[in-house]
């Protein structure tokens, strides 16, 4: 018998545009948005976590009246696990939801993070709208369509690539937010001004160390928390637009957690994923620093800004570099085995490589002797 080989031509073109809308109270915003002709005639999922239930979410599923239900799961990096996402399709499929369905996700990161997992597999793949409530969440998880849950091994390794059809950054929620969870955005905040905006970190400095602003008065401040939203999305959404799937550019978005995440990961998520980041935000500068991609100036004003913010800048002494380096081997930014850095030239830009890459690799022998020496 001759075997024989067909090609399956599936060339397409797919238009994954989506509005932003930053603003204030955006309830409204979200029912022009569920009104539109894609999405009027849908049963509308509102996904949240138990603490954000209580605080805005119920209530905007009672707004959006019979089309709408909500489902809730604890709230914490914990439950963004197969588990709860096994659970809350389950709950949607027993409430008789299918492909004439959309999600709507109302929290921080998890919530966003998991919410759209679900939307990318449920029936096959449904449209799913963020409104994110957190500094963090508007920082990093709500644009770009990365949704993920974490593994044992690490964070974000079990996921898909699933667009939002809009996203929703409501600045009046952070007045809601604990210092905690502001400094937590706030990690993924100065990661933002080193990797592409020199003013943006000026602007940071002059807030947080000349100042001396508190959390609660700088999310408190419209002017200011209003151009921390934008520059955010603004920064981000260049990156994405510019590298969709993460094949190269967009890598410049891990700025710091190679080893953040990795320290996150060792740490059970005890630290919050903004903490994790500062850490190793900080660790990249130093060693970029061995590398001449950074000045001893550099480093310093970054170590002064984050300590200004209550952001932790060293390992702490309950986690293990054992622990650490064996997380980041199972990282998914890992390559043949191979560790990538991405690196920031100076504050304000990054590193670009060989080949123009934004990421290098550096061997594990390389990165236990530069943990080791910062205990």
């Amino acid at each position: 018998m001759t075997t024989q080989r067909i090609d399956i031509q599936l060339t397409r073109t797919i238009d994954e545009s989506y509005p932003l809308i930053i603003g204030r109270n955006l309830t409204d915003s979200l029912k022009d948005v569920l009104a539109e002709p894609r999405y009027a005639k849908r049963k509308v999922a509102v996904i949240t976590d138990s603490t954000v239930a209580d605080l805005v979410a119920r209530a905007v599923a009672e707004d959006l009246g019979e089309r709408a239900q909500l489902f809730v799961f604890p709230a914490g990096e914990k439950s963004k696990v197969r588990a709860t996402k096994e659970r809350l399709e389950d709950a949607m499929l027993d409430a008789g939801f299918n492909r004439d369905s959309v999600i709507v996700a109302i929290g921080g990161g998890v919530v966003s993070d998991l919410a759209g997992f679900v939307a990318a597999t449920f029936t096959r793949g449904i449209p799913y709208i963020t409104w994110t409530t957190t500094l963090v969440g508007a920082a990093d998880a709500a644009i770009g369509g990365k949704t993920a849950v974490d593994t044992h091994h690490a964070t974000n390794l079990i996921g898909a690539f699933h667009q939002p059809g809009a996203v929703l950054i409501d600045v009046e929620r952070w007045l809601t937010l604990d210092d905690s969870q502001i400094r937590d955005g706030m990690g993924e905040t100065v990661k933002h001004a080193c990797l592409a905006d020199a003013h943006y970190f000026d602007v940071l400095e002059n807030a947080f160390v000349e100042r001396k602003m508190g959390l609660h008065e700088c999310v408190a401040d419209e002017e200011l928390s209003q151009y921390i939203a934008e520059r955010n999305a603004r920064i981000k959404q260049d990156f994405v637009q510019s590298d969709v799937h993460e094949g190269n550019r967009r890598m410049g978005l891990n700025l710091g957690h190679t080893i953040g995440r990795a320290l996150e990961a060792a740490m059970g998520f005890t630290m919050t994923h903004g903490e994790c980041v500062a850490v190793g935000l900080l660790l990249q500068a130093k060693l970029g620093l061995h590398f001449g991609y950074v000045s001893e100036g550099d480093v310093a004003r970054m170590e002064r800004l984050l300590k200004a913010i209550g952001l932790p800048t060293e390992i702490p002494e309950n986690v293990t570099v054992d622990a650490i380096m064996d997380a980041m081997e199972h990282d998914k930014k890992a390559l043949g085995g191979k560790t990538r850095f991405v690196f920031q030239h100076g504050i304000g830009a990054l590193e670009v490589f060989e080949g123009g890459a934004y990421a290098r690799e550096i061997d594990a022998d390389i990165i236990r002797e530069f943990l080791e020496a910062q205990r």
